[in-house]
């Protein structure tokens, strides 16, 4: 348990849009990119997760649930990345449109419906406990690193039980989120089960691979079929670039082009302005390379940090 004590920051008192956030989590990410499309001002508060941040008290007044990311606008606080993006929508008419045309394709619709189901959770660090499933993991998740979160997330149950008897107010909450995490500890290790779920998205990204070969002129149109870049292709992009980040893209479209609309549209992806603007710097992730590094790892950084430099592919 982390013994740093965190206090409300001053930010929290401002007016306008501020996001609690992370810049490594894959919900923090879409709402992130979709504040950049949009062009909507906002300030950023970046929750330090590595010593449980989203876990002090100031954190669980404005989200009893302890997760991210947050949004709060004055004395309104949304929580969830697919809330957030729904308000974003509805609450800033004169921002560029993410919403999908009225008459979008069902299977579309169908797409972030089934994105936003997707235990993401359970794929990362599942891909942690079994690497044989995986090919090469890119910053900030190499082996030292995942095997920090691995050692974190073994903890996680008892630390929630001990904030839950620090923070009375939000006892039950936290108990429960405890009990929860101790049953998905059980899910996580099975290695039955996370192949199933490679299984799962195999089938899930061959049914997109299909519908994008149905689509005119790929190399303009995104996902509803024309050039408006919508909140499915947010998350449609944010998935395959965790996948990426994972090591998984030969798996599931890289290897032998297996997927070559996928990847295609993937590449498309990355060059988008918004993509770009919200991937960590490279100095960031020397940051939380070093942070997440167990001692014994940690002479050896410099020649990490050529390599990172050096064959990052995705350049800010």
């Amino acid at each position: 348990m982390s013994d740093k004590s965190f206090k409300r920051p001053s930010i929290a008192n401002r007016d306008g849009l501020i996001l609690y956030c992370n810049q490594y989590s894959y919900f923090c990410h879409k709402v992130l990119q979709a504040l950049h499309v949009k062009g909507i001002p906002f300030e950023k508060y970046e929750i330090d997760v590595t010593n449980d941040e989203h876990f002090s008290e100031w954190f669980l007044e404005l989200n009893p649930r302890a997760e991210l990311p947050v949004l709060q606008n004055g004395l309104l606080i949304v929580p969830g990345s697919s809330r957030i993006l729904d308000y974003l929508e509805e609450n800033f008419p004169k921002s560029k449109s993410l919403r999908m045309p009225n008459d979008a394709d069902k299977q579309v619709l169908g797409f972030r419906k089934t994105i936003e189901s997707l235990p993401i959770g359970v794929l990362t660090i599942g891909s942690f406990l079994h690497p044989r499933h995986t090919g090469s993991p890119k910053f900030p998740f190499i082996l030292p690193v995942r095997q920090t979160i691995i050692a974190r997330e073994s903890t996680l149950a008892e630390r929630l039980r001990t904030y839950a008897a620090n923070y009375p107010a939000f006892g039950e909450g936290l108990s429960k989120k405890a009990d929860f995490h101790e049953r998905k500890r059980g899910i996580i290790a099975s290695e039955e089960y996370f192949c199933k779920l490679l299984d799962a998205l195999d089938e899930f990204l061959s049914n997109v691979e299909q519908y994008l070969a149905t689509i005119e002129n790929v190399e303009r149109n995104w996902l509803c079929g024309t050039d408006a870049f919508t909140i499915v292709d947010i998350c449609l992009g944010t998935l395959l670039y965790r996948l990426y980040v994972l090591g998984l893209e030969d798996r599931f479209w890289g290897a032998d082009r297996k997927r070559p609309q996928l990847e295609r549209y993937f590449a498309k992806v990355c060059q988008q302005p918004s993509f770009q603007e919200v991937l960590p710097s490279k100095v960031s992730i020397l940051r939380t390379v070093w942070i997440n590094m167990p001692p014994v790892y940690k002479a050896g950084l410099a020649a990490v940090s050529s390599v990172l430099i050096s064959s990052t592919l995705l350049k800010r």
